[in-house]
């Protein structure tokens, strides 16, 4: 009789999209496997190859740096590596990113930490900054280890103040003075619901370096990385650091600044391989009681939720087990890590494309068949993207825009800032994350509606028009002084600002987290996009002082108000 966690796959075959989120996230939801007890023979490792191999052939992966550990084989065979590609092959010296995986070294820094009397699970951000910092909701600075580390602080996922230059590496530019001053001024709301989130792990790494009196990076390595030999593991991009590649493309490498903590690691397979086996083995290392502290679920998760690691523990007569695994994507790279203490076992699944490797990682830990592979990203395919736009309408609900762009279709809905869609097939487009897919249905050669898929549900959207609504206006061009007036920061809601910038003749409006529009006057205090997808009208009060803003977007309108983030300076 063996142990097959039957639930693990199905509940992973939800998560694969979401945090990473970023994770574009990727990054990680977090769940509880279920046991069961089935009649199963062990599959051997050729068959978890042989499937990642038709991975490789089929397009899906790439490059692939596979490597697994059998504690119920002696000798040589015990350890083994395995390096995949077609025509180009990683090695031991290739580096990938490891994305939200990193939050297991960050939650062994923290056990570490705790281990060495610099922090306990109840110190709290006030503890680690100065005793002059200031804190415009005390209840900020009560935040402590612990919450961070459970997703439990009440902060939101990702920092408000987040305007990246370059919208495809998100938090590069996300610095030590943009994360004091988000702590200094943001105030918490009620109810912010727990997840996976960018901002509590990069947090927690941040004021782990700011314990031992360093930057994160460097405690990392003299705590963590070092005594554990895992000399090419860190942060910054080495020269044997792959290229990425997501939906069939290279994309840029994604770095996390202040946030590095959450995920910015990046590593190889031989130090991936080491790691585990020290986890494996904790008695012969030297962290080994950090090691032990870090894996144990924590008492106050309603889950099974380690310092960085998702923990099962399953019985078996008297005994008990733990199952141990993290996976992540980022928007090149995959990876899963895995070990289970019973059989001595671990895997460790390294990949330089955003297709998911944890279905068939967490597979090979239970000893089950490995899962089918998703289909490869689509061949490239010349398209007529004009011919997708237009008005779309819900059945009972509003309707939402498609338009075509000069190389990519975008989608907005009501209320919404439109977003870039991807080709994910033949008249198939899907949005960042997954959130939607929309399936374009033809009469002929004519697109006539919309099959929009959604939260595992699917309805039809009928084309209303073939082209995307536009306004026709006239510009006017507003003073430097007047679009001075509108400059500075509105918040939208608890977790979304409005930065407006001046340049030229126009204003330069950007969302928490996404990237600019440009938009130009059209009327006094009214400005908008050249599509349409964005209007502002600025609110001025009786002092003719400019105190907010009312956004249109596609149709729905929201409200702003202004508000003043001070940076604060420490000695």
């Amino acid at each position: 009789m063996a142990i097959s966690f039957i639930t693990a796959s199905a509940i992973l075959l939800r998560w694969l999209h979401s945090g990473g989120d970023p994770i574009k996230t990727s990054f990680l939801l977090l769940f509880a496997l279920v046991p069961a007890w089935v009649c199963a023979q062990p599959v051997a490792p050729d068959t978890y190859l042989a499937r990642l191999q038709q991975g490789v052939d089929s397009g899906l992966y790439r490059e692939l740096a596979v490597g697994w550990i059998d504690g119920t084989q002696t000798g040589p065979g015990q350890q083994q590596t395995r390096y995949f590609g077609n025509g180009q092959k990683p090695d031991a010296h290739s580096a990938f990113e490891i994305g939200a995986t990193s939050e297991i070294f960050t939650g062994l820094l923290l056990a570490q930490a705790a281990i060495e009397g610099k922090v306990r699970m109840d110190t709290t951000l006030r503890d680690l900054l100065p005793k002059d910092f200031s804190f415009a909701d005390p209840s900020v600075g009560a935040i402590n280890m612990r919450q961070l580390a459970t997703r439990r602080s009440g902060l939101p996922a990702a920092p408000p103040n987040l305007f990246p230059v370059d919208a495809d590496d998100t938090y590069a530019g996300f610095d030590q003075s943009a994360l004091l001053t988000l702590l200094a001024n943001f105030k918490l709301v009620a109810n912010m619901p727990a997840g996976y989130s960018v901002l509590d792990a990069g947090l927690l790494g941040n004021m782990l370096g700011r314990a031992y009196g360093q930057r994160f990076s460097v405690v990392l390595v003299s705590r963590i990385l070092d005594p554990l030999g895992m000399s090419n593991t860190g942060v910054g991009d080495g020269a044997g650091l792959l290229q990425g590649h997501g939906h069939g493309q290279p994309v840029p490498h994604w770095h996390f600044g202040a946030l590095a903590g959450a995920a910015g690691l990046r590593s190889t397979l031989p130090d991936l391989l080491r790691f585990v086996q020290e986890n494996l083995t904790p008695q012969q290392s030297p962290l080994r009681a950090a090691l032990l502290l870090s894996r144990q679920p924590l008492a106050d998760s309603a889950q099974s939720v380690g310092l960085g690691w998702n923990t099962v523990q399953v019985t078996e007569g008297d005994q008990q087990w733990p199952l141990v695994w993290r996976a992540s994507r980022t928007a090149g790279f995959s990876v899963f890590l895995g070990f289970r203490t019973d059989q001595q076992q671990a895997v460790v699944l390294l990949g330089n494309t955003d297709a998911d490797l944890g279905a068939i990682g967490i597979a090979w830990l239970e000893g089950r068949v490995p899962p089918p592979l998703p289909p490869p990203p689509p061949p490239p395919e010349v398209m007529d993207l004009a011919a997708y736009s237009g008005l779309y309408r819900v059945p009972g609900g509003k309707a939402f825009t498609v338009r075509a762009g000069s190389d990519a279709l975008s989608a907005q809905f009501p209320g919404q800032f439109p977003v870039t869609l991807r080709r994910v097939g033949h008249d198939v487009f899907a949005a960042p994350s997954d959130a939607f897919v929309l399936s374009f249905q033809r009469t002929g050669s004519v697109v006539t509606s919309i099959l929009l898929g959604q939260a595992g549900a699917n309805v039809l959207a009928p084309r209303l028009s073939e082209r995307a609504p536009r306004l026709t206006r006239g510009t006017l061009a507003p003073s430097a002084g007047t679009l001075r007036e509108f400059a500075g920061d509105y918040q939208l809601d608890a977790d979304t600002l409005l930065r407006v910038t001046p340049k030229q003749n126009t204003l330069i409006v950007q969302a928490s987290g996404s990237a600019a529009l440009i938009l130009s006057a059209f009327a006094p205090d009214r400005f908008a996009d050249a599509d349409g997808a964005c209007e502002i009208h600025f609110l001025r009060n009786e002092m003719r002082a400019v105190t907010g803003l009312k956004l249109v977007l596609a149709g729905a309108e929201r409200d702003a108000h202004r508000v003043v983030w001070t940076t604060p300076t420490l000695r």
